[in-house]
């Protein structure tokens, strides 16, 4: 696998942004407060472009860290902020920089490795920038307009492309129809967790589910319509793993505000799947194959997708099985993939010529997990796994012990944003993802920043989470 170009102009760009900013922050620390503004406009630029045009919301997050990194010279504070997932990131991003020593593809594991490791930096520094609820807020609703965009013109895109009765999928501004439908997703959790569900643990006597804000009812009647265009945006981007993460997402997060609205919505989504099956006969045998391979077919091929999907979930077993302390090296599942034909599944090469007969899903498992398995090995994934676990009980737990507003709805989109994430996971995601992966970081962090703002009503504090 040859370096990605991409990735190594952000690498070269960062190394010498940090050493020139470096030595401006020691012979002048009285620059931080340019440093740190100029650190969050690049965390603005992510949340503003990550749904629209990656390119300038990964600009960002090299804005992001390198000027969070001259930051914190300047303060001549050099500590890592403490977020409560320090210890399971830490290992896990130590664990994929190391398995450069052993890999089986060096290109592949810079390539795939140098993400998640920008990732890690940029997680702590957006931590350490979102020191104030206002600042929280901002970036929060940033993205939340971003993503409105997003989905309306997905919305559009899907009726001009008649994706209801054809083959064709939803792409969404960034042009990927796997990506699209994930940050939908997100983007769903936080307007239902931000704007049009009221988690306070006060009742005002009506049952009232949607929160009364000076915006009034036409606010949340639109907020409530993008919803619903979202939906519709997942359903024809025809993407299985946004909809095995949404539809739990969405489920957790009426529970978490009532039986009753937990029931009222679980009967809209099976109307709303029901009238889809019965008019998209796509969309029906994309969801069908998940249950009967053998529904949906790949245009000339003599395969169905999830065959294909399986078939490679074993071969990534088979390579753990030889690796399970190691692995092969982050990125380097698709070069010992084409190199050893004892783990590749039968039909995938003619045996007699050699030549691929199928060569849609070779460059990895499509499945995060067990590419994690793969290529780091069993010591990374349960660092993996503690850090995915750590991610679903802290909000959790501070959702059902503060009563402060703010942290409520915070703990309620992280919640719902995890469980989008782990359901990508299993197919369209991995932990270098720069559209999926990426925006999950941002969350985790908005929710780790929100935990070290000053209590006000809870006096819940980060050490009893």
């Amino acid at each position: 696998m040859e370096l990605n170009s991409l990735l190594l102009v952000k690498i070269i760009s960062i190394l010498l942004s940090c050493a020139i900013l470096v030595l401006l922050a020691i012979k002048k620390p009285g620059l931080s407060d340019f440093f740190e503004k100029a650190g969050l406009f690049g965390l603005f630029l992510f949340a503003l472009f990550i749904p629209v045009k990656d390119e300038f919301a990964i600009f960002g997050m090299v804005g992001a860290i390198i000027f969070f990194i001259a930051y914190r010279i300047a303060k001549r504070d050099a500590k890592i902020p403490e977020t409560g997932f320090n210890i399971p990131i830490l290992i896990y991003s130590g664990i994929v920089t190391a398995s450069l020593l052993w890999t089986h593809s060096v290109g592949g594991s810079i390539n795939e490795g140098g993400e998640i490791v920008y990732f890690v930096m940029f997680f702590f520094a957006a931590v350490g920038l979102l020191s104030t609820k206002k600042r929280i807020d901002f970036m929060v609703n940033t993205f939340i307009f971003s993503i409105s965009i997003a989905i309306i013109h997905g919305f559009f895109q899907g009726l001009f492309i008649n994706a209801i009765n054809s083959p064709s999928r939803l792409t969404g501004l960034t042009g990927n129809w796997t990506s699209f439908p994930v940050q939908v997703s997100y983007g769903l959790t936080a307007i239902i967790a931000y704007y049009l569900v009221n988690f306070t643990k006060q009742d005002d006597g009506r049952h009232e589910y949607l929160r009364k804000k000076a915006a009034s009812f036409a606010m949340n009647a639109v907020f409530g319509i993008i919803v619903l265009a979202g939906f519709f945006d997942i359903v024809l981007s025809k993407a299985r793993s946004a909809w095995i993460g949404i539809i739990p997402a969405i489920f957790v997060l009426m529970y978490l505000k009532s039986k009753r609205l937990f029931l009222i919505v679980l009967v809209l989504i099976l109307v709303l799947n029901i009238g889809f099956f019965s008019v998209s006969k796509t969309f029906k045998g994309r969801i069908f194959s998940m249950f009967n391979p053998k529904v949906y077919k790949l245009e000339l091929r003599h395969h169905g997708d999830i065959e294909s999907h399986i078939a490679l979930v074993e071969s990534a077993w088979a390579v753990f099985k030889r690796f399970p302390l190691t692995g092969v090296g982050v990125g380097a599942f698709s070069k010992y993939f084409d190199g050893h034909k004892d783990v590749r599944f039968p039909w995938y090469y003619n045996p007699k010529t050699g030549k691929k007969i199928y060569d849609l899903y070779d460059n990895w498992p499509e499945n995060g997990y067990m590419q994690t398995l793969a290529e780091t090995g069993i010591f990374s994934f349960i660092a993996l796994m503690w850090l995915f676990f750590l991610a679903l009980k802290k909000p959790l737990k501070l959702f059902m012990n503060t009563d402060d507003r703010f942290k409520l709805k915070i703990a309620a989109m992280t919640l719902g944003a995890d469980i989008v994430f782990y359901g990508s996971f299993v197919g369209v995601s991995n932990m270098s993802n720069d559209e999926i992966t990426n925006l999950w970081f941002f969350f985790l962090a908005v929710f780790a920043a929100a935990v070290l703002l000053p209590p006000r009503q809870s006096k819940l504090k980060l050490k009893d989470l």
